[in-house]
């Protein structure tokens, strides 16, 4: 993996790309696997290297998948991501190991973190923009600035209570925003909606949403769903299914 890759994944997991950029980026996950999977590794790389627990996940990895003369080196806490580009390799092949061989025992919180990214925003010169709050709003989501999007939307919400866009962007900035209970009741109005053209969405969403807040058979009664006819989701329900059926 060269550099600019490198540098490029850093930049999305810490919110420094544009808008722009961060939407290319996104559209390019959604149609390679691979790269998607390589991202949620940095991202559990990184966070483990920022909260000094990396160390004591490989000791782990390495106590229940490796011989015990088999040496792992310890990697020191450093801010600036490629410099460690070397070791962060090796540990990124020990990490992958231990995700094909262990993490459909992960928790179903785990799971969530792995596969949720924020629906991608409309488009401000479309539908709502004529309101100025709804556009402002959608600025905000955007930027990821969740909790000012959420100030926008929930005065139109209250005013227009079935409206299924509103319904949807509400639902999916409060589970951004690490209210999954929230964003349950708001989904749940969109799923619930046959005509509604996020109700697809909705559902993926829900279903991340009930992951979150560990409500694993209201999870899995949704992901089958979706598994089992042609969607944008299908291909990763599966994947989710497998990895939380047996728990």
């Amino acid at each position: 993996m060269d550099e600019k890759l490198f540098e490029k994944m850093e930049d999305y997991i810490h919110g420094n790309l544009s808008v722009a950029e961060r939407e290319q980026f996104e559209t390019e996950m959604a149609t390679d696997e691979q790269l998607r999977q390589e991202v949620e590794l940095h991202r559990q790389l990184i966070s483990s290297v920022e909260t000094e627990s990396l160390r004591q996940l490989l000791d782990q990895i390495h106590e229940k998948n490796f011989e015990a003369e088999t040496k792992i080196v310890a990697m020191p806490r450093r801010r600036s991501y490629f410099p460690m580009a070397i070791a962060a390799s090796v540990a990124l092949l020990i990490l992958a190991g231990w995700w094909v061989f262990n993490l459909q025992t992960s928790s179903p919180e785990s799971v969530y973190a792995a596969y949720f990214t924020p629906a991608e925003g409309l488009p401000t010169t479309l539908g709502y923009s004529t309101n100025t709050d709804f556009a402002e709003g959608m600025v905000s989501y955007k930027l990821e600035e969740y909790a000012e999007a959420l100030e926008y939307w929930q005065p139109l919400l209250e005013a227009d209570p079935t409206n299924d866009t509103l319904n949807y962007y509400v639902g999916v900035t409060s589970l951004a925003d690490e209210q999954s209970d929230s964003a349950i009741d708001y989904l749940t109005t969109v799923v619930n909606s046959e005509q509604s053209s996020f109700r697809t969405s909705a559902q993926w969403y829900l279903a991340l949403s009930y992951l979150k807040s560990d409500q694993r058979e209201q999870a899995k009664s949704l992901l089958k769903d979706l598994a089992n006819r042609d969607n944008p989701y299908q291909s990763q329900s599966s994947e989710i299914l497998q990895k939380i059926e047996d728990r």
